[in-house]
């Protein structure tokens, strides 16, 4: 039984349960007649969420930093572990997402 988020929008996991249009059995099936989805829920679906998503650093992130016309000095903008928003690592090119 299909279950529903907000009344009407049908939810799908990914479960590797056989195709509910073909029966293939791990449901990795394409064949010409199924339509893809619409949206996949998840980032990216509903941009006041993406705000509340974080990000945690892997590894520490460094950027150069201009102190005068002539010299410039690297710097820790993100430390290892450190949980960041991720319209910020999307804005410092930590993800692709």
């Amino acid at each position: 039984m299909p279950d529903y988020l907000f009344g009407d929008i049908e939810f799908l996991p990914a479960d590797r349960q056989p195709c509910i249009v073909c029966g293939h059995e791990t449901g990795d099936c394409v064949p010409e007649d199924h339509k893809p989805p619409i949206k996949i829920f998840g980032i990216g679906l509903f941009d006041s969420k993406d705000s509340e998503e974080k990000f945690t650093v892997l590894e520490d992130v460094y950027a150069q930093q201009q102190v005068s016309p002539i010299h410039s000095v690297r710097v820790r903008r993100f430390k290892k572990g450190q949980e960041i928003p991720l319209s910020t690592a999307r804005e410092n090119g930590l993800t692709d997402l």
